[in-house]
């Protein structure tokens, strides 16, 4: 029997706020405000008890919570439990690697977390409907596209209300689908994926490929225009409004070369019957004390998105994803698996001393991959 997964995918909608009365936006307004105090409030107990969990956190403050905001519905406080929870959670993560200088997060931004009781979709007439204080419902008119014909029929989950600073407002929504998968086995025809700043090169044994996506180069080049930005324009609103134009524009445009690569990949995948796609298990790099700019292109980098791009387009074509370990994949012999030392030849180059293979490192990187992912199938096999 083939195994079953579920998927979710994020649909994002902007909300027509010419549809909605003054009254309405200004409760939506107050909605925000009083949920961004709420999440504060519990990140800042989260702090002072040191904990990350989110049952303590609704034991400790919810009845509290409840009759100082006796109007609001109680699921708010929920999501705002989870919500904190979340947020502290990754800020223990990011100080324990050094990647983080504050004492304790603060709560900026201006959204609001959904569960499947606060709202309410309906995807044929394109309208969401949002429970407000004293379990007013205020119906807001979505705009929609041809791309949002593709979550017809799936299961709804829960809902993102974001309001931008330009007082525009989107709801994003997840919808869950099922999928079927192969199964994965010891002889599955794979494609393995080495992910760079600027490259991303995918393949196997049989054969690799290579796409530029010059994303460092681009994101450095929209950094030094933000920095320049900051430094020359003085009126506060001008500078915010053109940060945030070149901040979307540097954001469609990676993303755009993502989903391009993703379905290159795919495309080749299902060419040469591939049933598994290999990538490396990263995790958030550390900080180099010694190379700022280093840190900056680290942080700059959206492997991870890509990464989650390409997992959900694989698993929607019916391709299964595995993760394996990645260190040492560029630094050790695919053949003979000593240690690979740089050419002369060539910066990326990298020659075994052992056997004389000499090839790109990126190469190396994927052939290593496929190697440890049979590696890993034959060693999860063994009693």
């Amino acid at each position: 029997m083939m195994p079953v997964e579920e998927i979710t995918l994020t649909a994002r909608f902007k909300v027509d706020l010419t549809d909605v009365d003054e009254a309405a936006i200004s409760e939506i307004r107050h909605l925000f405000a009083e949920y961004r105090r709420i999440v504060n409030e519990l990140i800042e107990h989260a702090h002072s008890h040191r904990t990350t969990s989110f049952i303590s956190l609704h034991h400790a403050k919810y009845r509290e919570l409840r009759q100082r905001y006796p109007t609001l519905p109680s699921h708010y406080i929920f999501t705002a439990c989870r919500h904190a929870a979340s947020i502290y959670k990754s800020f223990i993560e990011l100080k324990k690697l050094g990647m983080c200088e504050r004492e304790k997060p603060i709560f900026k931004g201006r959204a609001i977390w959904l569960d499947s009781t606060l709202f309410k979709l309906d995807i044929e007439g394109w309208r969401v409907s949002i429970i407000v204080h004293g379990g007013r419902w205020v119906t807001l008119r979505l705009l929609h596209g041809k791309y949002h014909d593709r979550f017809r029929g799936m299961r709804l989950g829960e809902a993102r209300l974001v309001l931008r600073d330009d007082s525009s407002l989107y709801l994003n929504v997840v919808f869950r689908r099922a999928v079927v998968l192969p199964e994965i086995s010891a002889d599955a025809k794979i494609i393995a994926i080495d992910i760079n700043e600027n490259v991303v090169v995918y393949g196997n044994n049989e054969f690799t490929k290579r796409i530029e996506t010059d994303e460092g180069i681009i994101r450095t080049r929209y950094f030094l225009k933000r920095r320049r930005i900051q430094s020359k324009i003085r009126g506060k609103e001008l500078r915010r409004k053109l940060l945030e134009k070149y901040k979307g524009r540097e954001r469609h445009r990676v993303k755009e070369i993502y989903y391009r690569a993703a379905k290159e990949i795919i495309s080749k995948a299902r060419e040469v019957g591939a049933t598994v796609i290999v990538m490396e298990g990263l995790k958030v790099y550390k900080e180099d004390k010694d190379s700022r700019e280093l840190n900056g292109r680290i942080h700059r980098w959206g492997y991870r998105k890509f990464q989650q791009i390409l997992e959900y387009q694989a698993k929607l074509h019916g391709l299964n994803v595995k993760y394996v370990d990645p260190r040492n994949t560029s630094r050790i012999c695919p053949v003979c698996g000593s240690e690979l030392k740089e050419s002369s030849n060539g910066r990326r180059l990298m020659r075994c001393q052992r056997c004389g293979l000499e090839e790109d490192r990126d190469v190396i990187a994927v052939k290593n991959l496929t190697k440890r992912y049979y590696e890993e199938c034959i060693d999860a096999k063994t009693p």
